[in-house]
């Protein structure tokens, strides 16, 4: 069962407040990236304001790919392609994209992709990031 036209439009504003969220959370102080003096005072100070910096820019990178995949949304809305598995064709479910508005599988090829992605040990590959990591090659290396 597709979409109607009331379950897109909510989709629609869930994913365009959230993307305007995370767009507003970028407006960031650039000082917070920035060593101030009394996080100089010794090693153990500077180590520990490097490493909350290391996570404030993965957090923020992070969140800023979840953007670009909403944004990915917002544009397959556009297209009338929304709510389509990329795997098998079907429809999603109105409950899975209200739980996770930017997924690209329905739950049966989403488990099976994981299922597949687990016992693969020779070569993982991060779906969420858009490439193959060879462990086996990487080990070797």
């Amino acid at each position: 069962m597709a979409l109607n036209e009331k379950q897109i439009a909510f989709l629609k504003d869930h994913i365009q407040a959230e993307r305007e969220r995370l767009l507003n959370s970028f407006q960031v102080d650039e000082e917070k990236f920035q060593l101030q003096s009394e996080d100089r005072a010794d090693d153990v100070d500077q180590a520990s304001a490097e490493y909350e910096r290391s996570q404030m820019l993965r957090f923020r990178n992070r969140d800023l790919f979840y953007a670009k995949k909403l944004l990915h949304a917002l544009e397959k809305i556009e297209q009338g392609e929304y709510g389509m598995c990329e795997e098998c064709g079907e429809d999603i479910r109105f409950e899975r994209l209200k739980a996770r508005p930017t997924a690209e599988l329905c739950i049966a090829c989403k488990d099976e992709a994981e299922r597949a992605e687990s016992n693969n040990f020779q070569a993982k590959q991060s779906k969420s990031l858009g490439k193959q990591v060879n462990l086996a090659k990487d080990l070797n290396a």
